[in-house]
């Protein structure tokens, strides 16, 4: 570890993060947790852009930190940047879209451990307690120009850098990771 530094340290989950993985372009981390949830963050500034749950109601913290038969156990963000796929405890692997609070698939998947997309993000794979790997064809779709433009000035600059371009702010609020929540997470404004 010589050569490696500690940037940050990201906090928010209530119990053990067990899978992450960073978007292709390396502007957002998803990290799965047993507390039940899949967060969305900015790995740049340490911000929470997003929770996928996989329980309804989410668990205060002092119940997410237990058994609660939804513990997530792996997470997977697609080659184009635009879905994560999440397994968990309940029998399910889901397929969510980056901006959407509820998953737009769901398929049954017993004893799930990890997952991850191939290189070209036709196909999900999914490794199960029982020795056995799983797969699923994705679906493909043409992503936004503002998708595009995000995932090509974020393989050159991080958060930060896009913040400080001279550039109106509306074409940084183009640029930008925000997406708007129903309501805001616990313990945050």
């Amino acid at each position: 570890m010589d050569k490696y530094t500690m940037i940050r340290k990201l906090e928010g989950h209530h119990h053990d993060v067990v899978a992450c993985d960073f978007s292709p372009d390396g502007a957002l981390l998803a990290t799965a947790s047993y507390d039940t949830r899949v967060y969305i963050w900015d790995p740049h500034n340490g911000d929470i852009l997003m929770e996928f749950g996989h329980l309804f109601p989410p668990p205060t913290p002092i119940f997410a930190g237990g058994a609660n038969d939804r513990w997530v156990r792996g997470v997977s963000f697609s080659h184009d940047g635009l879905h994560v796929a999440s397994l968990a405890d309940d029998k399910m692997v889901r397929f969510w879209r980056i901006g959407e609070d509820c998953p737009v698939q769901v398929a049954p998947l017993s004893n799930g451990l990890c997952c991850a997309f191939s290189t070209d993000g036709s196909v999900l794979a999914a490794g199960t307690q029982d020795g056995s790997v799983y797969f699923w064809a994705t679906p493909r779709e043409v992503p936004s120009l503002q998708h595009l433009c995000r995932m090509s000035i974020r393989r050159v600059m991080p958060t930060q850098e896009v913040q400080k371009l001279p550039v109106p702010s509306k074409v940084l609020e183009f640029l930008s990771y925000v997406f708007r929540r129903k309501t805001p997470f616990p313990g945050r404004a």
